[in-house]
């Protein structure tokens, strides 16, 4: 007989020993190896009712050997190698966590804005290597900027983009933001943001940042068009997935100066090639996907994958369903 909840994820993995830390007692929570054999694995699985597990490959034919699942639940936010509504359609519903990683995704994004705008890996280097300000304050980028009183462009108002906007107030900036949703009046006041078209978030922001889910609208949303239309002085801020930028368009764009800098955080071919341009490039800031790793987020979304679950088990209908754009 197998568990009711099983947790998908490697023995040794730093979020594994933490998933059994944190694992209530009340629930009946089996430890599935993903590098098990496939036999193995099946049999694992097969009585379970909720699985936790990263944004990985699921297919209806993974979906169809465990008969009893009602909960495929993501650690992550990002759902986009899931075919969400086939799932659905065989009775398991699929929720995210973007709710729990929203605050990490936040900080890091404010962080990236900081470093494009302070030179600050440029600086780093230079302390270590005894060139002192000469990588920070050399070259055609070698200008250091604030970034208090700047006009950011927020592309996607969901979680993510509220975290920023709201962390944004005390940079005391100009706060635009685009959405397929509406917001009432009163949230966007408590947010200090301004809702405006695309185009008008562009051609005014001297920062632009990107959270959306990643889908068939909104890969290669940013391209040749986007970028041209962007202030000469803007830095485009990518935390959410690779592909929603062209990245061929996008070294273009940073190579002819159309803009300013970036600072990516995701890319479409992860992890990032040591051959890509982006490497060394004095004007792009790059982290190795980390932007969600934070402690505190891992807690949280274990803590909220273990409670969704037992509502599941308990018949209740579970939280933070995946939403799906037409």
């Amino acid at each position: 007989m197998g568990h009711r909840v099983i947790y998908f994820g490697e023995p040794s993995g730093a979020r594994t020993k933490r998933a059994v830390e944190l694992a209530p007692s009340d629930l009946d929570i089996g430890y599935v190896n993903p590098d098990s054999p496939i036999e193995q694995r099946q049999d694992e699985l097969r009585d379970a009712e909720a699985l936790i597990t990263n944004g990985l490959l699921w297919t209806e034919d993974d979906i169809a050997k465990m008969p009893k699942l009602k909960l495929l639940q993501l650690m992550s936010a990002g759902f986009n190698t899931l075919d969400v509504s086939a799932i659905r359609e065989m009775g398991v519903e699929v929720c995210n966590n973007s709710p729990a990683i929203s605050n990490s995704v936040a900080e890091h994004a404010i962080s990236l804005m900081l470093m494009a705008y302070k030179r600050l890996e440029q600086g780093i280097a230079g302390v270590k290597d005894g060139a002192w300000q000469d990588h920070a304050k050399g070259g055609p980028h070698g200008t250091l900027y604030e970034l208090t009183g700047r006009t950011v462009g927020i592309v996607g108002l969901g979680n993510i983009g509220s975290k920023i906007a709201k962390r944004l107030t005390g940079f005391e900036t100009t706060t635009l933001y685009h959405d397929l949703r509406e917001f009432d009046s009163d949230y966007e006041q408590s947010l200090s943001v301004q809702p405006v078209s695309l185009d008008e978030l562009l051609e005014r922001s001297e920062i632009v940042t990107v959270h959306v889910p990643l889908n068939s609208r909104t890969r290669g949303m940013f391209s040749t068009r986007e970028f041209a239309a962007m202030k000469s002085s803007a830095v485009f801020i990518n935390t959410c997935r690779g592909p929603v930028h062209d990245e061929p368009a996008l070294i273009k764009a940073l190579e002819d100066g159309e803009i300013a800098a970036a600072g990516l955080d995701v890319f479409e071919q992860e992890p990032l090639q040591l051959e890509s341009p982006f490497i060394n490039m004095d004007n792009a800031v790059i982290t190795p996907h980390l932007a969600g790793s934070t402690q505190e987020r891992v807690d949280r979304a274990l803590v909220f994958s273990f409670e969704n679950a037992r509502r599941v088990l308990n018949g209740e209908k579970p939280q933070n369903v995946v939403e799906l754009q037409d």
